[in-house]
């Protein structure tokens, strides 16, 4: 990606009614780049082991910190980057 492109800007460019004619494709190619990565967040994946076998981090960012609450309960996501976690029995 060339310059770091706000979410807004790039969320306006992928908007199917969004009209602007671009020099080049590179602003549209990370639109959908940006687009892509964050439709990705959103397949869960299941936790992996973290060096300690007890201890699960999540498949994106490794933090182990954030897939659980306060009380202890499993998140649906996790709280550093947003991963959807599938927690398998």
């Amino acid at each position: 990606m060339s310059e770091k492109m706000s979410v807004e800007r790039a969320a306006g460019i992928l908007d199917p009614r969004h009209r602007e004619r671009y020099e080049s494709l590179t602003a549209v190619e990370d639109a959908c780049s940006m687009g892509r990565d964050a439709l990705l967040l959103r397949i869960p994946r299941s936790p992996h082991p973290d060096g300690d076998k007890s201890i699960l981090s999540c498949p994106n960012c490794g933090s182990g910190e954030y897939l659980h609450n306060q009380d202890e309960a499993e998140n649906t996501f996790c709280g550093q980057c947003g991963q959807a976690i599938l927690w398998e029995d």
